[in-house]
């Protein structure tokens, strides 16, 4: 049976502290990049910019990742499906994205996730290669998912209702890998999606944070999240 949240939309939401770094998490459809544009359209919010590896300087960042990430890398040449570059770069994400990224170019601006390390954790996970079940897989997540939850302040969960989800996906204009997929399979994928979201969140809860929005978007619009989320953004001073 789907778990659905119940919408924040009616709650009274805490103020955010300086220096918050804010990641939206969801299901492929719920609805994380739409929100994420709304919300990078005021003023002192920032959207956290990628490493990028066709770019010299962020080259370094991959290079300096090699090291921690070589057991991890061992075990994913060794063993078929082997890792591959999308997945060498998610683990390059999460484990050089808090050293390369500082702080905000604007002082007090919010830094803004879409797709974010915690998400870059669930797809690592949810993909289910051989690598991520050996037990250097295991220390790394953990460790990695630790430094996270004391740098983030904010996590914004979006879910909808499967048969929501599933339609979004096929209506979209984007390639995504379920799309066109009988529906057992579109089901299957973002179940297995939803159960690795909420073993990650389950966790953040119990290393004691940050805070977790969470929101149905079938009940509520992006833009009535947004709106419920913006002053919280702009409120820089904690007042």
């Amino acid at each position: 049976m789907t778990r659905i949240v119940p919408t924040a939309v009616a709650r009274r939401l805490p103020s955010l502290s300086r220096d918050r770094k804010v990641e939206i998490l969801g299901v492929a459809g719920a609805g994380k990049s739409t929100l994420a544009t709304l919300l990078d359209r005021d003023a002192g919010v920032e959207m956290a910019t990628f490493i990028h590896a066709r770019r010299p300087s962020h080259l370094v960042q991959i290079v300096r990742g090699i090291p921690r990430l070589l057991p991890i890398l061992i075990s994913g040449l060794t063993r078929s499906p082997r890792i591959d570059w999308r997945e060498f770069k998610l683990l390059v994400y999460v484990t050089r994205w808090r050293l390369f990224l500082g702080r905000p170019a604007s002082p007090g601006a919010v830094l803004l996730f879409d797709q974010g390390p915690l998400y870059a954790l669930v797809r690592l996970k949810a993909e289910g290669k051989p690598f991520t079940t050996y037990r250097a897989f295991g220390r790394w997540s953990e460790e990695m998912l630790g430094s996270w939850v004391s740098e983030l302040t904010t996590l914004v969960f979006l879910d909808a209702p499967d048969p929501v989800l599933w339609s979004r996906i096929n209506q979209r204009p984007q390639d995504h890998k379920a799309k066109g997929e009988e529906a057992k399979a579109g089901l299957r994928f973002i179940a297995r999606y939803r159960r690795t979201f909420e073993d990650v969140i389950r966790r953040v809860e119990e290393l004691g944070g940050p805070q977790i929005l969470r929101f149905d978007t079938s009940v509520a619009s992006a833009t009535q999240i947004a709106d419920k989320v913006k002053p919280l953004l702009e409120d820089r001073h904690g007042r």
